[in-house]
């Protein structure tokens, strides 16, 4: 049985537009401060959680992050131990986690986060250079013939 009611347009466009922009960041290993992992006491960090704490600390969008940040990428590495030592029930708080770090290609574009190459920064920054752009009241006098 068929639906009532109008078929929907093929070309729909979203009245609500996203409120931020991309952010923009160099495609470059963040080399910055960042915390290590928290002492364990007897016990050493499972090797593949080393491995993804020092892939993490070393993504391009690290310079964003505030102390708050960092301190949940370190409450998400508690996560991932657990994982790795046999406690497969925490994968799905991982994934959604993972997501609000932005670890993947895919949850970057989600957060609206994006690398660019050096480079290419430098000649977006240039292209908004304000000393580049003629100022309207200049723009009038040329156009108005006033000297």
């Amino acid at each position: 049985m068929a639906l009532a009611g109008r078929p929907p347009k093929s070309t729909s466009r979203n009245r609500n537009p996203k409120t931020y922009d991309w952010t923009s960041v160099p495609n470059v290993p963040f080399a910055g401060s960042s915390p290590d992992l928290p002492g364990r006491g007897r016990q050493r960090w499972h090797a593949e959680t080393r491995a993804w704490w020092e892939a993490v600390r070393r993504m391009p969008h690290c310079v964003l992050w505030t102390e708050t940040d960092w301190r949940f990428a370190l409450e998400t590495a508690r996560l991932v131990e657990e994982f790795w030592r046999g406690e497969l029930n925490r994968a799905a708080e991982l994934r959604l986690r993972s997501a609000k770090l932005g670890l993947t290609h895919e949850d970057r574009l989600k957060i609206r986060v994006r690398y660019v190459e050096p480079e290419d920064q430098a000649e977006d920054e240039a292209a908004v250079d304000s000393s580049s752009v003629t100022r309207l009241e200049d723009r009038r006098k040329r156009l108005s013939g006033a000297p």
